[in-house]
């Protein structure tokens, strides 16, 4: 159980929606040290979460996943670094799509939070009318990496036109509060949305606590990591006795599987290092994903203490394991611990180590 401090109520909270704003793929080895056998790539959805503040008839999003026009809007950095990847970039309806779809009016949102400057979060905040103002986290407008834009900017890793005739706000954590070992600034200033510093993944990286009730929260972790094996299990959260792992029949039809916690022993990275399996996480980031790993690596720890209260729903912005569990916009996810999604949705990411687990089960049966 995790000792985390988190802000009092002060009897307000927030309405999140999940929007599924694309997919991409990245080799898994890019991502974590020593990747498990068959664990080749990342299949990955780009989530978007809807913020609604309805006490101040306010709305803002946390990320825009991918945008539409990527192969007519990134800059040349950008293409050539999907192109070197091979990676798919499945993407039919941008955010704002999907929100005029569904009935709300794009000048009723409030402002766009980029969790950083990846192309797989930045969406097209061009499509937004100028009164949409534009949250960046600290260094993001003196690197040359990300303002100004291309191609006012050669050198620039966004497009530029997303700045156009809009407020850009960098956020200030100097004098910030602090939570769970986060810098934190007060959105809204009612204690529902706290923005958090949490540096390593880029300069300018940073994640959300968004308050669902007066004592439930979902931490919003953008890419403090990729893949829940970087955070899970510890021992805070350890691997229970048994699992239900959602595993692929002869014919592909998923069924929940029974596994026991020991089969997942011979498979952790760890075993060679003497790691308890039931409490260290599988997988450890690496210096590719990061910009700086120390800095990356305490972001992980810091949000490993949300992840293991049962008072918190910790969503990264990549986890594949949800999207069989979570119901996605227009409907909400606001009552996430009323529905089990947390629990359900926990030991999910287990279920990419299949191949691994199906050569051990082989094994045993010989």
């Amino acid at each position: 159980m995790s000792n985390i401090f988190l802000p009092l109520s002060k009897e307000q909270s927030v309405e999140v929606s999940i929007i599924h704003g694309g997919r991409t793929t990245v080799p898994t080895k890019y991502v974590v040290q020593t990747p498990i056998p068959g664990h080749d790539l990342l299949d990955i959805p780009c989530y978007s979460f809807l913020i609604e503040n309805k006490s101040q008839n306010k709305r803002i999003l946390y990320d825009l996943g991918l945008m539409k026009a990527w192969k007519e809007k990134q800059p040349p950095a950008i293409l050539n670094q999907i192109e070197a990847a091979n990676a798919v970039m499945d993407i039919k309806s941008d955010v704002t799509d999907q929100l005029v779809d569904a009935g709300i009016q794009l000048g009723s949102i409030n402002a766009v939070i980029w969790s950083h400057h990846h192309v797989d979060h930045t969406g097209d905040p061009s499509l937004f009318p100028p009164s949409t103002s534009l949250i960046v986290g600290p260094g993001f407008k003196t690197n040359n990496t990300t303002f100004p834009g291309y191609p006012k900017n050669p050198d620039s890793l966004v497009a530029d036109d997303a700045f156009h005739g809009r407020e850009i706000i960098e956020l200030d954590f100097s004098t910030a509060a602090s939570i769970g070992g986060y810098p934190a600034i007060d959105y809204f200033g009612d204690g529902s949305f706290y923005i958090l510093q949490s540096k390593g993944h880029t300069h300018d990286h940073i994640s959300a606590l968004a308050r669902t009730s007066n004592s439930k929260f979902i931490f919003l972790g953008g890419d403090v990591a990729h893949h829940p094996g970087e955070y899970r299990p510890t021992e805070l959260l350890s691997l229970p006795n048994d699992i239900e792992v959602p595993l692929p029949t002869n014919d592909n039809t998923p069924f929940l599987s029974v596994c026991p916690a020991s089969v997942l022993e011979t498979i952790h990275p760890g075993k060679k290092e003497g790691k308890d399996y039931r409490t260290t996480p599988f997988y450890q980031s690496n210096s590719l994903m990061n910009v700086s790993l120390p800095d990356a690596e305490a972001s992980i720890e810091k949000m490993q203490a949300f992840d293991a209260s049962t008072d918190v729903f910790t969503i990264i912005a990549h986890d594949t394991s949800l999207l069989d569990v979570l119901p996605f916009f227009p409907k909400t996810i606001t009552d996430w611990d009323k529905a089990g999604y947390k629990s359900l949705g926990a030991w999910r990411f287990l279920k990419d180590f299949e191949k691994a687990i199906a050569e051990i089960k082989t094994e045993d049966t010989q």
